[in-house]
């Protein structure tokens, strides 16, 4: 607990401290095989800052689950790297699952897409904690 706190205070002192770069929001959503439970939905809201060549912000916002239905909120951080019109990226982070036990779960994916000016298209797979993930994401930069 003690190093995620020191983590989570050094990344803010660095985006503190990091000269005025342009930054961007994104609104995505995605659709996914969940292995603990058949599928798992969400729509999020991004902001990234630009540290050199690599993009770096929270992405958070809704996520449903389904068999049972559960609903939660997905807390992640991200970091994308953008080549020509394609992308990689990898996102981790915590899941507040609400109705199934336990609350908390770690969420964690690598991805990659095909960066189409303000759309974004591609596959992610990973790991919400007890289960796989394997699906797709369309996000829209403003």
């Amino acid at each position: 607990m003690r190093a995620a706190c020191s983590a989570g205070l050094i990344l803010a002192v660095v985006l503190w401290a990091a000269p005025a770069r342009a930054a961007e929001n994104e609104v995505s959503g995605s659709v996914a095989y969940f292995s603990e439970s058949g599928s798992a939905l969400t729509v999020t809201l991004g902001h990234y800052w630009n540290l050199a060549g690599v993009e770096l912000g929270p992405r958070v916002g809704f996520a449903y689950l389904v068999n049972p239905n559960s609903a939660g909120v997905p807390l992640d951080v991200v970091a994308r790297i953008g080549i020509s019109a394609l992308y990689i990226e990898g996102q981790a982070g915590l899941w507040l699952i609400f109705s199934r036990a336990p609350t908390a779960r770690f969420h964690a994916t690598g991805g990659a897409g095909l960066s189409l000016g303000f759309l974004r298209v591609g596959a992610e797979a990973g790991y919400l904690s007890s289960g796989a993930l394997i699906g797709a994401r369309i996000s829209f930069a403003f």
